[in-house]
């Protein structure tokens, strides 16, 4: 920590971005990531984390809600404001019948809602379904059954989609970043133009 702080000693208003390894465990148990948050904040540099999760894995809800738990579990165990991202959204297509528009092709654009804002009924398949009653036999339909419960008393994670063919898409998760961490609350007001009468009569 002594070397970090020398190494960022240097910076003043800058916009810094530490891309962490991949590893969920960093995150969800081991404590060097939240140690490294209380350093940071100690220093005086407001801290937000983002959770980039792909959208490929919309095409398993097991897969996917499985990346929700771990989210979950990050935001609780390092504490700092938080965005949830779900990435590469340019690979899903609207057109169903396109499969090979992408990795996605086969996710439907009216299904995206139900996994930007994570619809925990995802894990459980239709009543009188042929799925539902496998599931009803399932050695894991207890736990399935738990982890819906879990989402549904914790509505803590949501996605930002991420399309980066799109500046859009960039400009409003940027935008969302500057606002959790209070980005540039602390720049001065820019002072007004001076402006005379003949200004307010071209203006007019």
């Amino acid at each position: 920590m002594d070397w970090l702080e020398e190494e960022l000693g240097g910076y003043d208003d800058d916009y810094l971005i530490i891309d962490c390894p991949g590893q969920i465990e960093l995150y969800t148990h081991h404590p060097f990531l939240s140690t490294l948050v209380r350093n940071l904040q100690r220093m005086g540099i407001r801290t937000c984390a983002t959770y980039l999760i792909e959208s490929q894995f919309m095409e398993d809800k097991y897969k996917f809600f499985s990346g929700v738990l771990s989210a979950m579990s990050a935001m609780v165990n390092l504490e700092v404001p938080w965005i949830n991202i779900m990435s590469k959204m340019d690979l899903v297509t609207s057109n169903t019948e396109d499969s090979g528009s992408g990795r996605n092709g086969i996710r439907a654009t009216k299904d995206i809602a139900r996994y930007l804002d994570p619809d925990p009924l995802l894990l459980v398949s239709a009543p009188g379904s042929r799925d539902e009653k496998t599931e009803r036999n399932s050695k894991f339909h207890a736990l399935n059954r738990a982890i819906v419960q879990l989402i549904e008393d914790h509505p803590l994670v949501s996605f930002l989609p991420l399309d980066l063919t799109n500046p859009d898409s960039i400009e409003t998760v940027l935008s969302h970043i500057d606002y959790t961490m209070q980005y540039g609350e602390d720049e001065e007001p820019k002072e007004p133009t001076n402006l005379d009468e003949g200004d307010f009569a071209d203006l007019e």
